[in-house]
């Protein structure tokens, strides 16, 4: 099967995705045709998405902000962690703490 009946069946699947806080505990959220069917929320912290909504890449941005894990990956892009509060890719690399500081390091 290929073209658009191909992808029609793709998107006609049901899902489960179960994200996970730093402490253990669960959020499930199962979803029919890329809606939301039900959500299951043990952690106790408010998810911002209900029943009925799509789920969307803002699900995946909101369980990387709040360090959940996405079926047991990080949902986060490389370019989105964050090393105190600063995007990783804005953190200077070794080499380049020394022309930032050139004062503070001995040449070897």
């Amino acid at each position: 099967m290929s073209g658009p009946l191909m992808l029609f069946e793709d998107w006609k699947r049901t899902e489960e995705l179960i994200l996970t806080a730093r402490n253990g505990k669960t959020i499930e959220v199962k979803s029919e045709h890329g809606k939301i069917t039900e959500i299951d929320n043990n952690t106790g912290i408010k998810f911002p998405f209900w029943t009925g909504q799509l789920v969307t890449i803002f699900m995946k941005q909101w369980a990387c902000s709040h360090r959940f894990k996405w079926n047991g990956k990080d949902p986060c892009d490389p370019g989105e962690k964050k090393i105190f509060g600063v995007k990783a890719k804005h953190v200077p690399k070794s080499h380049e703490w020394r022309q930032i500081f050139p004062h503070k390091f001995r040449s070897s």
